[in-house]
C-alpha cells in the first residue's frame, strides 16, 4: 500500500537507481526502422545548469520518453560543450581572485588548470542531469573538446581548407576589449544605452567654414579619414571634393558623396572612420580611403592618436569634447538613446577594429541550408521562426572563427619560417602555411623543420556545428552514424538560432549531404515574474536543484512543461510550482484510494476494459471512457506536433477535473455499496484509466507515475518491470459517446451552480441541504430526476424535489443550470442578520482592495516603467476586484429580499 502522503525524495532515489542499473536508457543501433534520436545541446562547463537548462532537457527528455512508449528504438546523446570565451572568462576571474593572470601562469598550467575545473563541472552538470530524470544514454557522454571530437574538427577545418572556403585576412572584426578577442556578428548583442550625439565642426583646409558632423563617438574623429554626405543632399552638394581641417588632428580630409549617407540623421553629414566602423570600412573601400588605426586591441589610443596615445577609450571621449569646446568647434550635444554592440558573454562595449583573423566562406554553405528549408527538409517550430532564419542565411557574411584566447580547439595551421620574409616581415607568396592536427615533420617548400603553430583556437561554435555528427563518429563511417544519423528533432533557444541551429545544418548538409535533423522546437527564455532576465546583479535567479528539493522533480518538470509553448519566454516563480505539486498529491491520493476499495487477490489476467460488460455500465462509466479516448487521442495529436504545453495541460485537465474530480467521487456510490457486477465494473475503469493515463503522463512526471503504475501492476495486468517498457495504451473498442458527454455536461453543471451557491451563501460544507428544481424540457427533467444520486452526492443534497406549479418557494435561493432553476429555501439554514453583517463587512474590505488596485494600475510611472506581463496581471487582478465586489452587492441585495431575487452567476 502507498504511504499515506507522497514524499517525492525517496521516491525519486529509488527509481534513479533502478532505472540506472537496468540500464534502460540504453540504446544500440537494431532492425528498428521506428528510431527517434536527440542529441543534447551541450551546455558550457561554466558551473550549474540554471532554469532554462532545466527547461531545455525536460522538454527533450519528454520526447524521449513519449517516443519509446509509442515503440520508437530512442536514443538521447548527452554532452557537454568546452564554452571557449565563457569559460575560460570564468577561469580568469578564479585567478584573479588569487592575484594572478594567465599570462603569469603560461599557456600550459593555464589549460591545465582549465582542464581540471571542467572534469568537476561535467560531474556537477550531469549529475543534475541525473537528477531531473533525463532518460539520457549515459555510455555515449561527449565533450566538445575531447579527443574524438577533436579528430572530427580537424577533419572539418581540413576539408574546408581544401576546397578554399576557410581563408586568412584582414577584415573589420568586433572585438571584445574585455575579453581580448575577435567575435563573429552574431555574438554581438545590443542594448539601448542612454548616450549623448555631439556636434562638431569640421572647417574647411582654408580655416573658413566648412560643415556640421554629428557623431555617438567623438574618440574616433582622431582616425577619420573622409566627411561622407549623400550626393541628393543639396546643401552640401558645392562642398563634395573640396578638403577639410579634421580638428584637433589638423590633417586634411576629403568631403566624399556617397549613397549610405542618411540625410536625415543628425546633420546628414557623417565622419569616416574606416579602420573603427563597419559602415565606414566599406565606404572607405569604395572611395579608396586610408586606414587609420587609433585603437589599439586593449582599447587603448595608438600613437596614430598623436596627443592621445595611452589613454583608454573613455578618458579619450572626456579629453576630445573638452579639447573642442576650447577650441570653440563643438556646436551642441543632444541626449541621444542609441543601440551599442556588446560582447555576449563579458558585455563589455565592442570595438569595430581591422584585424587579421580566420574566416570561413559562407555563402555556398549558406546557400545549401536556405534550399533545404525552402523545400521542407527542415523545418522550425513555430513558424515565426522561419522568416528570420531564411533572412539572416539570405544576407550571411563570412564567419570569423578564430579566437585570441587559449581555451578551445587550437587552429591546426602551422607557419615555417619562410613564410614570413624576414627583412619585410610580409607573407612569402610562395609559402603556404601546412594544415595538421600534430606539427608537420618537414615543410613542403624549404623543407625546414622549425615550425609554429597559431597561436589562435576556433571559435567554440565551430565544434559545436559538428555535433550531430561528431557524436556518433564522424568522420568515420560508423554503425552508429549510420543508424541514427540524421536524428529527429533539435530542441533550443531562439537565441542560438543563427550562432548554432544555422551552422549545424550547413556542416551536415556540406559533409554528409543531409540535414542534422528535420525539425527544430524553438523555446523561449524564462524570465522571473515580471518578465525581467534572471541574473545575480538582479537577485532573481531560481535554482532548479533548490526547486526540486523543495516541491519535487515531477512538480517542477511538470510547471515548466505546462508553460513551455514554443517560442514563447516563460515568466517563472516559485508560486507556480504549488499547482503541479497539488497536482502531483492529488494523482497519489487517488491512486491510494483506489488501492485501499479493490480486493486483497486481483483478478485473473487483472481488470481490462475489453472485459467489461457493457450492461453494467452507466452514464458515468460512459461518459469518462469517452473522455479518456478524447484526451489521449487530442494529446498524441499535440505531442506529434511537438506542442508540448498544450498536451501536458490536457493530461492535468483530464486527471484533475474529470477524473478525480468528478468520476473518483462518483465511483465512491458504488465502491461504498453492495459487491457485484456494477462495483466490478467501476473498479475496472478505475485501474484501467488510471494505469493508462499515467503512461501517457510518465513523459512529464516520470517519477511519481512510475511508482503509481508500479503499485497498480498486480491489478491492471501489466508484466513490464518499468512503466516505459509498457508502452503507450491501446483500446480494443471504441469508447467514444456523444450522448453521454451531453448528458454528463447537463448534470455536473447543476452540480457546479448548485455547490457555487453554496459557497456564497457561506453554508457549512457538510450541510445537507433541500433542493426544489423547476423548468426545463420534459428530457432534461427526467435526466436530472434519474440520476439524482449524482446531483444528492456530489452537492450535498438530502432531498430533491420538483415544483409540479413552477412556484419558487419562499425565503429561497436559486441557482440557474441545463435550463433548470433550482430553488434552495434558506429558513433555518442561515441567520439572515448575522449573514448580511458578514457580507457587509467581506464588501468594505474588497471596496477598500479594488481601490488598491485601480490606483497602481492607473498609476502614470507604474504604466511608464512597469513591464508588460506586470502589467496585464494588474489589469487582470483589477477585473477580479470588480467582479467579486458585484457578486458581493448581488448577494448582499438577495439576502435583504431572499425572497424576491436570485444569487448571482459565478
Amino acid at each position: 500500500m502507498l504511504d499515506k502522503a507522497y514524499d517525492p525524495q525517496p521516491v525519486e532515489d529509488k527509481w534513479l537507481a533502478a532505472w540506472e542499473q537496468k540500464q534502460i536508457f540504453r540504446s544500440s543501433p537494431k532492425g528498428n526502422e521506428r528510431r527517434f534520436v536527440i542529441v543534447i545541446p551541450p551546455p558550457n562547463v561554466t558551473g550549474a545548469l540554471h532554469l532554462g537548462h532545466a527547461l531545455n532537457n525536460i522538454m527533450q527528455d519528454v520526447l524521449i520518453r513519449w517516443h519509446k512508449l509509442q515503440g520508437f528504438e530512442t536514443c538521447w546523446v548527452p554532452g557537454t560543450d568546452h564554452g571557449g570565451i565563457a569559460t575560460q572568462n570564468v577561469m580568469e576571474k578564479q585567478l584573479k581572485a588569487e592575484s594572478i593572470s594567465r599570462h603569469q601562469l603560461g599557456r600550459e598550467e593555464f589549460l591545465e588548470r582549465m582542464q581540471a575545473w571542467t572534469r568537476e563541472c561535467k560531474k556537477t552538470i550531469l549529475g543534475q542531469l541525473r537528477r531531473l530524470g533525463c532518460a539520457l544514454d549515459w555510455r555515449r557522454a561527449a565533450f566538445t573538446m575531447d579527443s574524438a571530437r577533436a579528430k572530427s574538427v580537424f577533419e572539418a577545418f581540413q576539408r574546408l581548407w581544401d576546397k578554399e572556403l576557410i581563408y586568412r585576412g584582414e577584415r573589420m572584426v568586433n572585438w571584445c576589449v574585455r575579453c581580448g578577442t575577435a567575435l563573429s556578428d552574431i555574438e554581438v548583442e545590443h542594448e539601448e544605452r542612454k548616450g549623448h550625439l555631439w556636434h562638431i565642426h569640421y572647417p574647411l583646409a582654408d580655416g573658413s567654414t566648412g560643415l556640421d558632423v554629428a557623431t555617438t563617438r567623438p574618440e574616433t574623429m582622431l582616425g577619420d579619414t573622409a566627411v561622407a554626405v549623400n550626393p541628393q543632399d543639396s546643401r552640401y552638394a558645392h562642398l563634395v571634393g573640396k578638403k577639410l581641417r579634421l580638428p584637433l588632428m589638423e590633417r586634411e580630409i576629403p568631403v566624399v558623396a556617397d549613397e549610405h549617407v542618411d540625410s536625415s540623421f543628425g546633420t546628414g553629414a557623417v565622419k569616416v572612420t574606416p579602420a573603427h566602423d563597419v559602415n565606414d570600412f566599406e565606404i572607405g573601400r569604395r572611395h579608396r580611403l586610408p586606414l587609420v588605426k587609433v585603437i589599439g586591441l586593449d582599447g587603448k589610443m595608438t600613437e596614430a592618436a598623436g596627443a592621445y596615445f595611452g589613454l583608454s577609450r573613455e578618458q579619450t571621449r572626456d579629453k576630445v569634447v573638452a579639447d573642442l569646446k576650447a577650441s570653440a568647434l563643438l556646436r551642441k550635444v543632444e541626449d541621444h538613446r542609441h543601440a551599442v554592440g556588446v560582447c555576449y558573454r563579458c558585455g563589455a562595449a565592442i570595438e569595430p577594429l581591422l584585424s587579421e583573423q580566420w574566416f570561413v566562406r559562407m555563402e555556398a554553405l549558406a546557400k545549401g541550408a536556405l534550399e533545404a528549408h525552402r523545400t521542407g527538409y527542415f523545418h522550425i517550430h513555430p513558424e515565426t521562426w522561419s522568416k528570420p532564419y531564411a533572412k539572416w542565411l539570405g544576407d550571411i557574411r563570412d564567419w570569423c572563427i578564430s579566437r585570441q584566447i587559449w581555451w578551445g580547439h587550437r587552429i591546426p595551421v602551422w607557419y615555417c619560417r619562410c613564410y614570413y620574409d624576414e627583412k619585410l616581415r610580409k607573407i612569402n607568396p610562395k609559402g603556404r602555411p601546412a594544415v595538421s592536427l600534430e606539427k608537420p615533420q618537414a615543410c613542403a617548400v624549404c623543407s625546414g623543420k622549425e615550425f609554429e603553430q597559431d597561436p589562435d583556437v576556433l571559435d567554440t561554435w565551430f565544434s559545436s556545428a559538428l555535433w550531430p555528427m561528431s557524436v556518433f563518429g564522424w568522420p568515420e563511417k560508423t554503425k552508429d552514424l549510420e543508424f541514427y544519423y540524421p536524428t529527429s528533432v533539435l530542441v533550443t533557444g531562439y537565441e542560438i538560432l543563427y550562432l548554432w541551429v544555422a551552422r549545424m545544418q550547413m556542416m551536415g548538409l556540406e559533409f554528409l549531404g543531409t540535414v542534422p535533423f528535420k525539425d527544430a522546437i524553438i523555446h523561449g527564455t524564462v524570465r522571473d515574474k515580471s518578465g525581467k532576465k534572471m541574473s545575480k546583479s538582479l537577485g532573481n535567479v531560481i535554482d532548479p536543484l533548490e526547486m526540486m528539493d523543495k516541491f519535487g522533480t515531477d512538480a517542477l518538470r511538470f510547471s515548466l512543461m505546462l508553460q513551455a509553448h514554443p517560442g514563447r519566454d516563460i515568466l517563472f516563480a516559485e508560486d507556480s510550482l504549488t499547482g503541479s505539486r497539488n497536482f502531483a498529491n492529488k494523482l497519489w491520493n487517488s491512486t491510494r484510494f483506489v488501492l485501499m476499495n479493490l480486493p486483497e487477490r486481483p483478478p485473473s489476467g487483472g481488470y481490462c476494459l475489453s472485459q467489461l460488460s457493457h450492461c453494467c455500465l452507466e452514464l458515468a462509466d460512459r461518459w469518462i471512457l469517452a473522455e479518456y479516448q478524447a484526451a489521449m487521442a487530442k494529446a498524441a495529436e499535440k505531442m506529434t506536433a511537438y506542442e508540448i504545453a498544450a498536451a501536458a495541460d490536457i493530461f492535468y485537465s483530464f486527471l484533475w477535473d474529470k477524473f478525480c474530480d468528478w468520476y473518483v467521487e462518483l465511483a465512491k456510490i458504488r465502491l461504498q455499496g453492495m459487491d457485484g457486477e456494477e462495483k466490478e465494473a467501476a473498479r475496472a475503469i478505475l485501474v484501467s484509466i488510471l494505469s493508462g493515463a499515467l503512461r501517457m503522463l510518465h513523459p512529464f512526471m516520470p517519477f511519481i507515475t512510475e511508482e503509481l503504475y508500479s503499485a497498480l501492476k498486480p491489478y491492471s495486468g501489466e508484466t513490464a518491470d518499468f512503466l516505459l517498457l509498457a508502452g503507450a495504451p491501446k483500446t480494443d473498442f471504441n469508447w467514444s459517446n456523444p450522448d453521454a458527454l451531453r448528458d454528463m455536461g447537463l448534470l455536473m453543471q447543476a452540480v457546479m451552480e448548485i455547490r457555487s451557491l453554496r459557497s456564497q451563501l457561506n453554508l457549512n460544507p457538510g450541510l445537507k441541504i433541500k433542493v426544489v428544481a423547476s423548468g426545463a424540457a420534459e428530457q432534461t427533467r427526467a435526466l436530472i430526476d434519474k440520476h439524482q444520486n449524482y446531483l444528492k452526492n456530489l452537492a450535498r443534497i438530502e432531498e430533491l424535489g420538483f415544483a409540479s406549479d413552477g412556484r419558487r418557494p419562499p425565503q429561497s435561493a436559486t441557482a440557474v443550470a441545463a435550463g433548470m432553476s433550482f430553488f434552495v429555501p434558506l429558513e433555518g439554514l442561515i441567520d439572515f442578520a448575522k449573514e448580511r453583517a458578514r457580507l457587509e463587512k467581506e464588501l468594505a474590505k474588497a471596496e477598500a482592495e479594488l481601490k488598491k488596485i485601480a490606483q497602481k494600475a492607473q498609476n502614470r510611472d507604474f504604466l511608464a516603467r512597469a513591464p508588460e506581463a506586470e502589467k496585464r496581471l494588474a489589469g487582470f487582478q483589477h477585473e477580479a476586484a470588480l467582479a467579486r465586489l458585484e457578486k458581493l452587492n448581488e448577494t448582499l441585495a438577495v439576502l435583504s429580499s431572499p425572497s424576491q431575487k436570485s444569487l448571482p452567476k459565478p
